[in-house]
């Protein structure tokens, strides 16, 4: 294959991979296991730890006021396994939220729901996000 066909090539598959949109298809919840925390600051945690920025797509201070996170048309880095196709949602805190965390979570799921067709809302794993949230807030796959 001669330079230019390769050129063409890995032009295409760069402009198809810039516009092919992730099928999200979940919701995995985790927690900041710290009692303070934003964006800017998580971004910097997830850098110092060798990764591509904030892995969540979108984090919830303890105030209840959501922030967007990485960019929805990235893959997450936020659960492994899991990263390809749901989205990461961290709430600021340990083992308790407040109630503005847990209303505007709710919320939060509500609207993507309705605009991916998610099927399932996890826990990032046993102790994350901690007990501070009720079975309620999960959705098993199949499930709506």
């Amino acid at each position: 294959m001669n330079r230019i066909a390769s050129f063409v090539i890995l032009f295409f598959f760069c402009l198809t991979s810039a516009f092919a949109e992730i099928q999200w298809s979940g919701i995995v919840i985790h927690h900041s296991d710290s009692d303070f925390g934003t964006v800017k600051d998580i971004d910097r945690w997830h850098k110092e730890r060798g990764w591509d920025g904030i892995g969540y797509h979108y984090v919830i201070y303890r105030d209840g006021s959501i922030h967007k996170g990485r960019d929805l048309g990235k893959i997450g880095a936020h659960a492994k396994g899991r990263n390809q196709t749901y989205i990461g949602i961290c709430l600021i805190g340990k083992k308790s939220f407040t109630e503005a965390q847990r209303a505007n979570l709710r919320h939060l799921g509500k609207e993507l729901r309705l605009k991916y067709p998610i099927l399932s809302i996890e826990r990032h794993h046993e102790q994350c996000p901690g007990k501070g949230l009720g079975e309620e807030y999960f959705m098993q796959r199949g499930h709506k």
